[in-house]
């Protein structure tokens, strides 16, 4: 996938910096071209200076993984749950506590480290084409997808996609035995659910299975669902599925080898803040973390959070098998 990046250059008075004397921060960012664009505009009106690299989820993890001796990143922003994890581990992530941070859920904070901070939640929905599918033909969980009735009506994205990434961890978790490892029973699952899937590798291909009515399934993050049943034309339902979906978090965390560290936490204190938050809410319909962003996020929004049932899962022990787990995908079962 081609990268984007983009600059800005406004004054950065809000870090009580010179323009002529700054640089700009790094921040690598896995969005998508329109919300990167309007958090680039906010952060540059707040007087952050930064630059904004975009790109795929797993390619771009990748890329800091494969920088690790010779850093460009300043701040990983966005990056889920087992990604984040993974950079901890690897040691790629400064420890600091955003002026947020005491105000933030137990269950997105980093206590042990403080070194991620998990800012909204984004739930990985089943859903599907309101007016080709009918209620009681849907699937009712993930595991039904492999069913005949559903040959060739859902599509599997790329995997360097992070919702492909996250669904897929999320069905081989109900295959892991007391080990944690996935049983020959999860591959054999993951193998008819691929056989049954179209698989694409780009999201050109996945609009044109769905506009051209051969899939009415769509697999994916919870806003995303919607952003496709638009851009396609169709009315869209997101399933409650039983046993739960994968809710993941986007994390945020300071770079260890960064060397505009109080650049780096001014940027994290002014973005994962309240106010900073409920606007995105608005402007993007996610989900925020934090209870008084999301006190203030739209009415909608609020009835989001809870429409969908959550899967339990344990991202840091799902984290240092997944790139296993997803080897094995691309080299035995696609």
């Amino acid at each position: 996938m081609r990268l984007n990046s983009l600059l800005l250059t406004s004054a950065v008075s809000a870090l009580g910096l010179s323009a002529a004397t700054a640089e700009p921060i790094t921040v690598y960012a896995p969005w998508p071209a329109d919300q990167i664009d309007w958090v680039a505009a906010q952060a540059a009106a707040a007087g952050h200076e930064a630059q904004f690299i975009a790109g795929a989820g797993g390619e771009l993890f990748d890329r800091i993984l494969a920088e690790r001796n010779n850093p460009q990143a300043d701040v990983a922003l966005g990056f889920v749950d087992a990604a984040m994890a993974t950079l901890k581990s690897e040691g790629l992530l400064l420890a600091y506590e955003p002026v947020w941070g005491p105000d933030l859920p137990e269950a997105f904070r980093d206590d042990a480290d403080g070194m991620v901070w998990k800012f909204w939640q984004t739930p990985i929905v089943i859903a599907y084409n309101a007016d080709t599918l009918a209620t009681e033909a849907a699937p009712t969980s993930w595991l039904d997808l492999v069913q005949p009735e559903y040959q060739g009506r859902y599509v599997i994205g790329s995997i360097n996609w992070q919702t492909t990434r996250a669904y897929l961890a999320g069905i081989l978790a109900r295959f892991t035995d007391e080990n944690g490892e996935v049983t020959q029973e999860g591959w054999d699952f993951m193998t008819a659910f691929y056989a049954n899937a179209i698989v694409v590798e780009d999201g050109d291909a996945k609009t044109q299975a769905l506009a051209s009515g051969d899939a009415v399934i769509d697999l994916n993050w919870f806003g995303g669902a919607f952003n496709q049943a638009r851009d396609v034309g169709y009315s869209v339902t997101v399933v409650d599925t039983e046993g739960g979906t994968p809710f993941i978090a986007d994390g945020l965390g300071i770079m260890a080898g960064t060397d505009q560290v109080e650049q780096s936490q001014a940027f994290v204190d002014w973005f994962g803040g309240a106010e900073f938050m409920a606007a995105y809410a608005h402007q993007f319909g996610r989900v925020p973390n934090l209870p008084q962003a999301l006190a203030n996020a739209p009415e909608q929004v609020q009835i989001n959070a809870a429409m969908v049932s959550p899967q339990p899962l344990d991202w840091d022990a799902i984290a240092p098998r997944l790139d296993g787990w997803l080897q094995t995908i691309e080299l035995e079962i696609r």
